[in-house]
C-alpha cells in the first residue's frame, strides 16, 4: 500500500491522515483506528447474495472497499485492515478461525479470518468482521483477564486442542465466541474457505442480505429485508421491506450502493 493508498484509506474511515502521520504504533492508535474502522466500513454479504465472484487479492480489495466505498466479509474487511496497518508500521499476523455462536455444540471449522496486532504495549486481537455482537476496540492478548468495554465483558482462555479461545458474558453466562491458534496466514490461505461461504448450499452467506454496522451507541443490522438498530437494551424493528426501501436503507444507514 503506497502513500497515496493510504491517504484515500484514512479517508475512507473519516479520518485526516494529517492527524495520524506521526503516531507511534501503540495500542492507543490501534484502537482509535479499530473504532474508526467499525463505525465506517460495513460487515456486508451483498456480492456473494448476487453471485459476484469475491476476490481477496489486495489490490481488488482496496477498490472495492476503499475506492468503491463497499464492505465486505470477514476475509475482505480484516484482511484490508491488515495491509493498512502493515503499511502504518505494525506488525500484523492473519489467523483462522473457528465461530462458535452458531456451532449448536458441534466442533466448527475453520471459517473465520482476525488479526493479531504487534504494538509498543504487546499484541492485540484485531477483528472487524463480525456482524453481531463483538468488541467495539481491540482487545490485549492476555489469557483469564476480563476486558470490559461499554458494559460488554471479554476475555481469553487458551486450550490444548483450540488455542486461545474468546468468550463474552452475556445475560449472567460466559459463552465461547471463536477460538484460533497464533500460526499466521498467508491471505491466498482464505481463498477455499471465502469459495465455501460463497458457493455451500448449506452456507448462511449467500441466502440473503447480512449487513451490519457499529454506532457509538450500539449497531444497526440489515438481515433479508428486516432492518433492526440496536441501543443498549432498546431494538428497533423495521420489517417486511419492500425491494427498493431495502436499497434506501443501504445507502442512508450503511453507506452502500449496490
Amino acid at each position: 500500500m503506497d502513500h497515496h493508498q493510504i491517504i484515500e484509506y484514512f479517508d475512507r474511515i473519516r479520518l485526516s491522515y494529517s492527524d495520524y502521520q506521526n503516531r507511534p504504533c501503540d495500542r492507543r492508535l490501534l484502537d482509535e483506528l479499530h473504532r474508526a474502522h467499525q463505525f465506517t466500513i460495513p460487515f456486508e454479504n451483498l456480492d456473494m447474495v448476487h453471485g459476484i465472484p469475491v476476490s481477496l487479492e489486495p489490490s481488488a480489495l482496496f477498490d472495492k472497499i476503499i475506492r468503491r466505498r463497499r464492505g465486505g466479509n470477514c476475509f475482505e474487511i480484516n484482511g484490508l485492515s491488515g495491509e493498512f496497518l502493515r503499511a502504518l508500521g505494525f506488525g500484523v499476523r492473519d489467523c483462522f478461525s473457528r465461530y462458535f455462536r452458531d456451532a449448536q455444540g458441534e466442533i466448527p471449522f475453520r471459517r473465520h479470518r482476525l488479526l493479531l496486532v504487534e504494538t509498543l504495549d504487546g499484541t492485540c486481537f484485531w477483528d472487524i468482521g463480525i456482524g453481531q455482537r463483538s468488541p467495539l476496540s481491540t482487545l490485549r492478548l492476555l489469557e483469564g483477564v476480563v476486558q470490559e468495554q461499554r458494559g460488554e465483558r471479554y476475555r481469553f482462555t487458551k486450550e490444548p486442542f483450540f488455542g486461545w479461545m474468546l468468550w463474552e458474558e452475556y445475560q449472567g453466562e460466559w459463552l465461547r465466541i471463536l477460538s484460533f491458534t497464533e500460526e499466521p496466514q498467508h491471505w491466498v490461505d482464505f481463498i477455499t474457505t471465502c469459495v465455501w461461504c460463497e458457493l455451500a448450499p448449506e452456507s448462511p452467506f449467500h441466502q440473503q442480505n447480512i449487513v451490519a454496522l457499529k454506532t457509538p451507541h450500539g449497531r444497526k443490522t440489515m438481515d433479508g429485508n428486516t432492518f433492526r438498530r440496536f441501543e443498549g437494551d432498546c431494538v428497533q424493528e423495521c420489517p417486511d421491506l419492500t425491494e427498493e426501501e431495502c436499497k434506501v436503507l443501504l445507502q442512508e444507514e450503511f453507506g452502500l450502493v449496490f
